[in-house]
C-alpha cells in the first residue's frame, strides 16, 4: 500500500498548535479574567484532530493533497493563536477591556449563547428577505433594460443616477417613507442588492451573441423563448457576478439597516455591546458575522459551480 508521510511543514504546524495548548494549560494567567481550561482543552482537541487528519492522509492521496494545501494556513493560525494567548492572558501586554484573551472569547460564547443565536437568526432572516427581494428586482430590471430599447431609454438614466447611492445615505428617507423600521431595514438591504444585480444582468443580456437569437428565430422561437431560453441562460455568468457583488453589498447594508430601531440582530448586538464597552462580546458578534459572511459566499459559489458547470472548461474560476 502506498503511504504519504506528513511533510516537515505540517510537523512544524502541529508543533505550534501543541505548544499553544501546553502554554494555555501550564503557564499561569497574568490576568485573572477567565479560567484557561476551556481554551486549553479546545487547542488540545484541535491538535488531536490534526493528528487524526495526518494519520488518515498517510493512507489516502486525496487527503494528503488537501492537508498539504492547508498546511501554511494551519501553521499561520497556530502562530496567531499562540501570540494571542501569550500577549493577552499570559503576559497582559494587551489588556482589557479593549483586548480579549481566547478564554474570554470562549466565556462570551458560552454565557451569551442564547442572545448570540437569537441575534444571528434575526440577522439571517432580515438578510434573506432583503436579498431575495433585491435579487428579484435586480433581475427584472436588468432583463428589461437589456432586452427592451424603450425600457433602456427610460431606465438607464434612473439606474445610473439612483443605483450608485450608498444604502446608508437613504436612512433619513427610509425613516420617513416606511411605516415600520423592519420594512425600512428590508428595503435598505434589498436596495444594496438591486443595483449590482441589475447592472450586470443588463450587461449580460446585451452581451449575448446575436447569432444565438438568429438561429433560434430561424427555428421558430417565440419572443418569450428568446428571453428565457436564450438571453437569460447566456447572461448567467454576469448574473452570478452581480449576485456575488449584491451579497457583499447586502451584508454591508445589513449593519446599517439594523440601526433603524430593530430590537435584535448582530448589528444591533454589536452597537449595544459597544455602547457599554463590552468589547469581548462585541468581538464575538463580529466573529459570528465573519463566519456567516464566508458561509453564505461559499454557498453561493457552490450554486454557481453547479449551474455553470459547463464554464469550467472555458474559464478558470
Amino acid at each position: 500500500m502506498t503511504r504519504y508521510p506528513p511533510t516537515l511543514g505540517f510537523a512544524l504546524a502541529w508543533a505550534v498548535w501543541a505548544l499553544t495548548a501546553v502554554v494555555t494549560l501550564a503557564v499561569p494567567d497574568e490576568l485573572d479574567v477567565a479560567a484557561p481550561l476551556a481554551a486549553g482543552v479546545l487547542f488540545t482537541a484541535w491538535t488531536a484532530a490534526l493528528t487524526v487528519w495526518a494519520a488518515y492522509a498517510y493512507r489516502d492521496r486525496a487527503a494528503t493533497l488537501r492537508l498539504r494545501y492547508w498546511t501554511p494556513w494551519i501553521a499561520a493560525l497556530g502562530v496567531w493563536a499562540l501570540f494571542w494567548e501569550f500577549a493577552t492572558a499570559k503576559t497582559g501586554w494587551l489588556q482589557p477591556p479593549h483586548f480579549a484573551s481566547p478564554q474570554q472569547m470562549l466565556l462570551v460564547f458560552y454565557s451569551d449563547a442564547g442572545l448570540l443565536a437569537s441575534s444571528t437568526w434575526h440577522s439571517l432572516l432580515l438578510l434573506a428577505v432583503g436579498f431575495v427581494i433585491g435579487a428579484v428586482a435586480g433581475l427584472s430590471t436588468g432583463i428589461a433594460l437589456g432586452w427592451s430599447k424603450l425600457a433602456a431609454y427610460w431606465g438607464n438614466p434612473v439606474l445610473q443616477t439612483v443605483g450608485p447611492v450608498p444604502a446608508g445615505t437613504l436612512l433619513p428617507v427610509v425613516l420617513v417613507l416606511f411605516p415600520t423600521t423592519y420594512s425600512g431595514s428590508i428595503f435598505m438591504v434589498a436596495f444594496g442588492v438591486w443595483f449590482p444585480v441589475a447592472v450586470l444582468t443588463r450587461a449580460g443580456i446585451a452581451g449575448v451573441a446575436r447569432g444565438y437569437f438568429d438561429v433560434a428565430q430561424t427555428l421558430g422561437a417565440s419572443k418569450h423563448f428568446l428571453v428565457w431560453r436564450v438571453a437569460v441562460p447566456g447572461a448567467l455568468p454576469s448574473i452570478f457576478t452581480g449576485l456575488f457583488m449584491g451579497l457583499g453589498a447586502s451584508l454591508a447594508a445589513l449593519a446599517v439597516a439594523e440601526l433603524l430601531g430593530v430590537k435584535n440582530g448582530l448589528g444591533w448586538y454589536i452597537q449595544w455591546t459597544k455602547g457599554w464597552a463590552a468589547y469581548p462580546r462585541m468581538y464575538a458578534a463580529i466573529v459570528i458575522m465573519v463566519v456567516v459572511c464566508r458561509t453564505l459566499m461559499l454557498l453561493l459559489f457552490r450554486v454557481r459551480n453547479r449551474v455553470l458547470a459547463w464554464e469550467k472548461d472555458l474559464v478558470r474560476w
